[in-house]
């Protein structure tokens, strides 16, 4: 018992520091949340419905908007970070108590088990353990029911304002001209890729319409790939989740494979992990900001160097100002 009155102390200092942490984390996701109000309801964006480049109105203010915008997405992912992991660390001092108390019990068991009659003193023990226990799973419960419901609450809605704030950046490629050798640009998403279908048609009908036979063909594949009936996916263990991955058995892609070779058939690979990652329910091709030189999602510092960049293309006299990009890589996408 003396053991397990030290456990609850430990555990109660534990949720204390714990209580305090996360109360910090909500005050300071609070103002960032504010922050990010005033930028988007400042922005030109937000003002106008699309993005207007403005060369009259270009200067420091961008930068600044530009570092605060970047310094508001890093905060709060290492807050929401940094609230995780102390959920996690409580979670993990639970276990551990727990462990112990199922080993007192499990001793007592197995001397009944053994046939061995109790003493008074093990009756009242074993009661006091099984009494303690399911006043703390009771305690536990209704105290970790509250903080765990807000933080899904403020992780639903962070998650819902970057999605905005993601789409907002869409419109805004989709509305300023990008140059021909930009690396950043938008890519749609589910939208086949021509050029194999040209190569190979060109080779295969050469003198007999090699074009116009190309983009019949690629209308023809777009189309099917665009159809939610056809499902061409199996599911394997990865990291003991179910995955998703194209099945390359499917009789209509092993004909394609066999009539036109690999390069159109991973053409319609790729157009359908596209479409199934972005739109899996009603396959529509879908806009996103891309790294053209290394195949994947823009990251915000990329999105914003971009946009920096073709400002100052807009208005050459910009040219000798400097932005100011915080020179620290962000791995994780928007």
């Amino acid at each position: 018992m003396d053991k397990i009155a030290e456990l609850q102390e430990l555990e109660k200092g534990a949720l204390e520091v714990n209580t305090l942490d996360m109360a910090g984390g909500e005050s300071k996701l609070a103002d960032h949340g504010l922050g990010l109000h005033e930028l988007e309801k400042n922005s030109p964006t937000h003002k106008q419905g699309a993005f207007d480049v403005s060369t009259s109105e270009l200067g420091d203010g961008e930068c600044k908007v530009a570092d605060h915008a970047l310094m508001l997405h890093e905060n709060h992912k290492q807050e929401m970070e940094a609230i995780h992991a102390k959920l996690i660390q409580l979670e993990r001092q639970l276990e551990q108590r727990d462990k112990a108390l199922v080993l007192i019990a499990r001793q007592l068991n197995m001397k009944l088990q053994a046939g061995e009659m109790l003493a008074e003193e093990d009756h009242q023990r074993l009661f006091a353990v099984m009494a303690y226990v399911r006043n703390i799973l009771d305690e536990e419960g209704k105290r970790m029911k509250v903080p765990l419901l807000d933080l899904l609450k403020r992780e639903q809605a962070n998650s819902k304002e970057l999605q905005e704030n993601h789409q907002e950046l869409i419109q805004g490629f989709e509305n300023i001209p990008i140059s021909g050798g930009a690396v950043v640009g938008i890519k749609r998403m589910g939208q086949l890729d021509e050029n194999p279908f040209r190569a190979v048609c060109n080779l295969k009908y050469r003198d007999n319409d090699p074009e116009g036979k190309a983009a019949r063909l690629v209308s023809y594949w777009q189309e099917k790939i665009q159809k939610p009936s056809w499902r061409p996916f199996t599911k394997i263990q990865v990291d003991e989740e179910d995955k998703e991955v194209i099945d390359d058995n499917d009789p209509r892609l092993s004909k394609l494979r066999s009539d036109y070779g690999d390069s159109i058939c991973n053409a319609v690979k790729d157009g359908l992990r596209e479409l199934n990652e972005y739109s899996s329910r009603e396959r529509r091709i879908m806009n996103e900001v891309w790294n053209f030189r290394e195949g994947r999602k823009a990251t915000m510092t990329e999105m914003i160097t971009c946009i920096l960049e073709q400002l100052a293309v807009a208005d050459p006299g910009l040219r000798g100002q400097e932005f100011k990009i915080p020179t620290k890589k962000y791995s994780n996408s928007i």
